[in-house]
């Protein structure tokens, strides 16, 4: 191992050791990923299905309000929100009162499109927690959300 008192482990020491966080945090996304795409059999991405969670709760809302819901950035949602729009799940109109605001609610479609994907979700969760008591997954989800600076589940 390298003498540099700086360095930053990126993997850990095995069997037992010290490893970077960023490596974790990496790991646990590729796992996720992992567990997605084995329960998972429509095509459709995390984020794609957090938005249609979204607007089945809100019905509709500007793309500002459901980004944030969803979680993902300007340039991703609106890259997503038009593959979504152009496969007839979402529509997206123009609001009449700001015309630089983007409407969008779902389509017939994405509502058959989400209810066939509910218990594949709940599948991909139950797999990435497998291992894990209830403690467990309530400590990980609060320390997710203090990470992505997201407010603390109640």
């Amino acid at each position: 191992m390298s003498q540099n008192p700086d360095l930053i482990l990126a993997a850990p020491l095995w069997p037992h050791g010290d490893c970077s966080l960023m490596h974790l945090v990496r790991r646990a996304g590729q796992h996720s990923t992992f567990c997605w795409s084995q329960c998972v059999d429509t095509g459709l991405s995390a984020v794609q299905y957090a938005i249609l969670v979204v607007l089945a709760e809100e019905s509709a809302c500007d793309q500002q309000t459901l980004g944030q819901r969803a979680g993902f950035d300007k340039a991703t949602g609106t890259y997503v929100i038009d593959r979504m729009n152009k496969s007839g799940l979402l529509n997206v109109v123009t609001d009449v009162n700001n015309r630089r605001r983007k409407l969008v609610s779902m389509t017939a479609e994405g509502e058959v499109m989400l209810n066939r994907m509910i218990e594949q979700a709940k599948s991909a969760e139950k797999m990435i927690t497998t291992g894990l008591n209830s403690q467990d997954i309530a400590d990980l989800k609060r320390l997710l959300s203090k990470l992505g600076g997201l407010q603390e589940p109640e």
